[in-house]
């Protein structure tokens, strides 16, 4: 399974990061995690990375009723978390970004 993230950067100065750690779950429980390393996130932009998961044990047929109710309303609701730890510049400042969403 491949997914497609993107990166967005609403604030006024350009973006750094130097990992981004995206949790991924299903109806309260875990699914697995992406972790991308280095990039760039222009100010009020965006940035896809394509990556691929890495899950943890996914247990399908205890939610596979769920999961067939949610793909006949036509979308499924994953969790995420994500952690960014990076530098924001601010011309010849740069400025630590830590933050968990």
């Amino acid at each position: 399974m491949d997914l497609t993230i993107k990166v967005w950067n609403p604030d006024l100065y350009s973006m750094n990061y130097g990992s981004l750690v995206v949790s991924i779950g299903y109806r309260g429980k875990g699914l697995g995690f992406v972790s991308l390393s280095r990039g760039h996130v222009r100010p009020r932009g965006a940035s896809y990375v394509d990556a691929t998961p890495e899950l943890d044990g996914v247990e399908v047929m205890s939610d596979v009723f769920l999961l067939l109710e949610d793909l006949a309303r036509g979308s499924i609701p994953f969790d995420t978390v994500t952690e960014v730890r990076g530098l924001l510049g601010l011309s010849i400042f740069r400025l630590p970004l830590k933050g968990v969403d």
